[in-house]
């Protein structure tokens, strides 16, 4: 059955019914074992811990809901997963430090982690020289996963197919766009991800009339807008971060810029994004990795509805895609120590690059770089004041409202 985010939120208000009604793992009482210890990477403190400290509460869901079954089964014995969490400070360098200490100092021999791709990018050489499995939430460079290392597996689709989701949501529209402006910040991931669209939304015959970077971090981004307006762009799609998305918004308002639809790769459904924008957020769309209306066809676990539930239950607060894909990392990570019948290094490395799992965040399996290869990046947009799941088509809770019908009828 269809569940709408808002009858989400009202079930969300009252604590108790969700817990009462949030299916846990029956408590079984198996042989028990030695504890399973995995090396968990994190950003809680620094420039990344808001995300750091998510994806933290999404391990921690899975290590409560795995220990509550029993934990994780060798050979018919149950054994408890212990996190051996350590936090990288959102620095690269360290990292690549703490990586180091849990396979020489603390002997873990599989990891999770790191939450975002620039610790990623210096955590993944350590264990790939080291010959132990890191299994991240937070990777999705190309730039990344273009290394082909052995030992790097992430549940994250590739960055580059980051708004590939708007367009292929844009072209099934009646009449379908004729055109679509780029605009990105000037960080290499931004640009990264914009020249990965124009190639896309050239290839899906939506020709790109214009792109152009902007300094991160600026407050003016009106050169541009009235650039891509002049242009006749039908879309105006943007590469960045939220705060940059909010300001197009506002400018755009200001300038009285009005194409049929604005995308963002980061914005709509942040809170930040319908707070500070009000009606004038309504009708943008933008990009996830996951989001709790996704009716995702599950093998194992907990739906999206009924994990959200529980998830609230725990923490106080609803998870977003940064606790999902920590959830999903971990779950991925004890099938595939089931499915190896070992913690040893290399046979748990196998068993993930031979995963093909369904669950609640969407289809888990590898390509040869380790990255997610069939997972799409869901669209979500702004309807009435609130962000619903609007794409692809059998995941979404709500239809497209397009063509945006202008700043005055928000």
């Amino acid at each position: 059955m269809r569940r709408s985010w808002l009858a989400l939120s009202a079930l969300i208000a009252t604590s108790s019914a969700a817990a009462a009604c949030a299916p846990r793992p029956a408590v079984i009482s198996p042989p028990l074992g030695s504890a399973i210890t995995v090396g968990t990477i994190l950003s809680l403190t620094g420039s990344q811990a808001v995300n750091g400290q998510m994806a933290k509460e999404g391990y921690l869901y899975c290590q409560g809901w795995i220990n509550d079954k029993g934990g994780i089964y060798l050979k018919g014995v149950g054994h408890q997963l212990s996190l051996d969490i350590v936090d990288d400070q959102s620095r690269p360098s360290i990292a690549a430090a703490t990586t180091e200490h849990l396979i020489t100092d603390n002997h873990d021999t599989v990891l999770l982690g790191p939450s975002n791709d620039a610790t990623a990018s210096r955590a993944a050489p350590v264990a790939e020289q080291h010959q132990v499995p890191l299994l991240s939430s937070g990777a999705s460079s190309d730039s990344i996963f273009n290394n082909h290392y052995l030992y790097l597996f992430s549940v994250l689709a590739p960055r580059s197919r980051q708004l590939q989701g708007v367009v292929d949501m844009a072209l099934a529209q009646d009449p379908k766009p004729q055109s679509v402006a780029i605009l990105y910040a000037s960080d290499s991931l931004s640009a990264e991800v914009a020249n990965a669209t124009a190639i896309y939304a050239n290839a899906r015959g939506l020709p790109v009339i214009y792109g152009n970077s902007y300094p991160s971090g600026v407050n003016d981004v009106s050169g541009q807008l009235g650039a891509a307006a002049a242009a006749g762009a039908e879309i105006i799609l943007e590469v960045g971060h939220p705060a940059e998305s909010v300001r197009t918004v506002q400018q755009a308002q200001q300038m009285n810029i009005q194409p049929k639809l604005f995308g963002f790769s980061d914005g709509p459904g942040g809170d930040r994004f319908t707070a500070d924008l009000h009606k004038a957020a309504n009708f943008a769309v933008g990009a996830t990795q996951w989001a709790p209306a996704a009716r995702n066809r599950i093998s194992y676990f907990l739906d999206s509805f009924h994990y959200a539930l529980a998830f609230a239950s725990q923490f106080g607060h609803m998870p977003d895609q940064y606790a999902a894909a920590a959830t999903v990392a971990c779950l991925t990570l004890e099938v595939a120590i089931e499915r190896a019948a070992s913690t040893e290094s290399a046979k748990v490395r196998d068993a993930l690059a031979a995963t093909d799992l369904n669950t609640f965040f969407g289809q888990i399996k590898f390509d040869d770089r380790g990255a997610n290869a069939v997972k799409p990046v869901y669209v979500q947009q702004v309807q009435s004041g609130r962000a619903v799941l609007i794409w692809p088509p059998d995941v979404a809770s709500a239809r497209p409202r397009y063509p945006d019908p202008g700043w005055a009828k928000r």
